[in-house]
């Protein structure tokens, strides 16, 4: 496996999520992505950036799912559909109490991981640049905004 054919099976988790599929498309084996990982140690981060961002659109998306509501057709009386005065159906959003939960519970579970993770990062010496650039981002971040979910 070239460093071009890994960039785009990247490209590919991106969009899927999914390593083994995408050496599928491309033909090749899933042991070839291993051993190229373990002759290029170095690009096993390219891959873990390329499941994050994935990861992290598949979460947007639930969010806004969530939050929005799921689609649905109006019911009336015994199940039947309620329709409009063109005799379309009507859609209603709910949101899922459910839904919000699940994602609020893995968007926490992640922020946990991702902090483990810093501290380990921050005790090894090696990384004392890299902590130094993660506080300098943090500083910069803007404010956090406030989502009003509940009831007034």
């Amino acid at each position: 496996m070239t460093l071009g054919e890994f960039v785009a099976l990247c490209d590919c988790v991106v969009k899927t999520g999914n390593s083994s599929h995408c050496m599928r498309l491309v033909g090749r084996p899933l042991d070839d992505l291993y051993y190229f990982l373990k002759k290029n140690p170095e690009e096993r981060e390219r891959l873990t950036m390329a499941r994050s961002l994935f990861h992290d659109e598949l979460t947007s998306s639930v969010r806004e799912l969530a939050f929005a509501g799921i689609p649905g057709f109006r019911r009336g009386e015994k199940g039947k559909i309620v329709t409009d005065t063109d005799g379309q159906p009507i859609v209603d959003r709910v949101p899922n109490a459910q839904l919000i939960a699940a994602v609020l519970r893995e968007g926490s579970n992640r922020l946990a991981r991702a902090e483990r993770s810093d501290i380990v990062r921050s005790v090894s010496p090696k990384f004392l640049n890299e902590v130094q650039t993660i506080e300098m981002e943090i500083e910069s971040d803007p404010p956090p905004e406030v989502i009003d979910i509940g009831r007034k």
